[in-house]
């Protein structure tokens, strides 16, 4: 059962089992000709059995959900910004950061739900019961209360998450994400220019835990921290986003990255030959066993490119290795026996549906001579 429907079963999980849940689940998608997903006939399913409303805990929020009832602690309270609307008129926006044992997540009140602000009636520690819009905002997934919304004060001991996330933990769209982990690859800042014609700095660390590795983007004055291979850094209040088709760890003004002297464990993942399948990014080690000629192309940008391929093989078989670009360069030298370790390469068909390793700028390649 999906994770967004084993929290809404939970909710009604002593009126029926969870295979009867399930089939009531289909029934509805199919009543409803497709017009809802699998979440919205879930809960409809639940009002069904009685369910008066269905909360989401906070962890689950994604901007897709649109309307969402959930309850938090209140962990900060923001003053009220007042902004001229295009009418002329003036507006007023707060922000409240609610967090429940699986999250953290901003809500922003807007105008008259703003005034609970400056009344005093919203502080921190509060537990609330808060009926908002899901959303995507700036700093990843938030919770929008205007005038069809609702909040209200809830009795509840509510024991907000403390600890740091494990990679594997961390989805898209996550907001106020903190994590602990190894750099498994510091990464080199570089210089770009922004729309206004200033320059900017930028830099793509590579980090890892026990349960994976993700990317954490640095930026301007942060992007020229010192960081080695194996220190452990510690990331407070960022954000999640899908890029590329993976997630990773983006910095804002609010979000501290440092160093911690806490250990963290770290290996790198190997995929047999045998078990590599088109479509994933995999890391596999071996043997050079075959060189194939640097070819040149002509990019769609009318510059010209480099591609040559080699050849893998572990104990379980052979697959080919496409090198791009700058990697090309590391042919220098290379010989069959070498010892290769391709890092985080895509894995996909290629000639006559022969599957190959594709490696992209975020691939690590390492050759070493035969002892």
């Amino acid at each position: 059962m999906e994770a967004d429907l084993e929290e809404i079963y939970s909710q009604v999980a002593s009126q029926v089992t969870p295979d009867e849940f399930l089939s009531r689940v289909e029934e509805k998608v199919v009543l409803m000709a497709g017009l809802c997903d699998r979440r919205t006939a879930g809960m409809l399913v639940a009002r069904d059995l009685g369910a008066s409303e269905v909360l989401t805990k906070i962890g689950s929020i994604r901007p897709e959900m649109g309307n969402v009832t959930f309850v938090g602690k209140v962990m900060s309270v923001s003053e009220i910004r007042e902004f001229p609307r295009s009418d002329g008129s003036l507006g007023r926006v707060a922000n409240l950061m609610l967090a429940d044992e699986t999250g953290t997540v901003r809500v922003a009140l807007w105008d008259e739900t703003a005034e609970l602000v400056r009344s005093g009636d919203l502080k921190v520690e509060q537990c609330l019961k808060i009926r908002g819009l899901a959303k995507e905002g700036y700093a990843g997934t938030e919770v929008s209360l205007g005038r069809s919304g609702g909040i209200e004060e809830v009795d509840l001991d509510i024991k907000p998450r403390a600890e740091p996330y494990k990679i594997s933990e961390i989805k898209r769209d996550m907001s106020e994400v903190s994590l602990r982990a190894v750099v498994v690859d510091p990464g080199e800042a570089r210089e770009f220019v922004r729309k206004d014609g200033n320059k900017g700095l930028v830099r793509t660390v590579l980090l890892g835990d026990e349960t994976g590795k993700i990317n954490l983007t640095l930026w301007n004055e942060q992007a020229k921290m010192a960081l080695a291979k194996g220190e452990t850094v510690e990331v407070v209040n960022g954000s999640s986003r899908e890029r590329y088709g993976s997630v990773e760890i983006q910095t804002g003004s609010y979000t501290v990255v440092r160093k911690s002297s806490d250990a963290v464990s770290f290996s790198e993942k190997m995929t047999p030959v045998s078990d590599l399948k088109p479509g994933a990014l995999a890391s596999v080690a071996g043997f050079v066993t075959g060189l194939g000629e640097v070819r040149e192309f002509q990019r769609d940008d009318g510059k010209v490119g480099r591609v040559a391929s080699i050849y893998i093989s572990d104990a379980t078989g052979r697959v080919k290795v496409a090198l791009w670009g700058d990697h090309v360069q590391l042919l220098q030298g290379l010989d069959i026996g070498y010892k290769a370790e391709i890092i985080d390469a895509m894995a996909k068909s290629g000639w006559n549906d022969e599957l190959e390793l594709s490696c992209g700028w975020r691939t690590r390649i390492t050759f070493a001579p035969p002892e």
